[in-house]
């Protein structure tokens, strides 16, 4: 059993502008667990372009704010509650289109996903 505390897992950010922070809560590690878990912080406006998951299934559950996802020319809108489910082959875009920040909880299985953001750059300091 492990417990990490809200604020206490590593923050990373990709790199490319207006980019959300993410906080590493578990997996991707050498030897760790098979499922990781990350909290995407996306301020108002910001997103990131399409990518691919690094082989992860990933669900998304907005636990503030709401997001939109777009895959192509369809997009989904997921507000606090819902939950979204993106396949690992699936190659989607997430913004943030409301006033205010969002905040997303992330799973991934496996956690080749998360291993992936572990070796993106820590946040600039603002």
């Amino acid at each position: 059993m492990e417990l990490v505390k809200y604020g206490e897992g590593a923050l990373r950010q990709p790199p490319v502008p207006n980019a959300p922070t993410v906080e590493v809560v578990f997996g991707g590690q050498e030897g760790g667990s098979d499922v990781g878990l990350v909290r995407v912080r996306i301020p108002a406006g910001a997103g990131m372009s399409a990518h691919r998951h690094s082989g992860s299934d990933v669900i998304l559950t907005p636990i503030a704010g709401s997001v939109r996802i777009s895959k192509g020319e369809q997009s989904i809108e997921v507000q606090v509650g819902d939950s979204a489910l993106v396949n690992k082959d699936e190659e989607v875009a997430l913004t943030n289109p409301g006033s205010v920040a969002a905040e997303v909880i992330v799973a991934a299985g496996p956690a080749n996903f998360v291993a992936s953001i572990r070796r993106w750059p820590e946040p600039a300091a603002s």
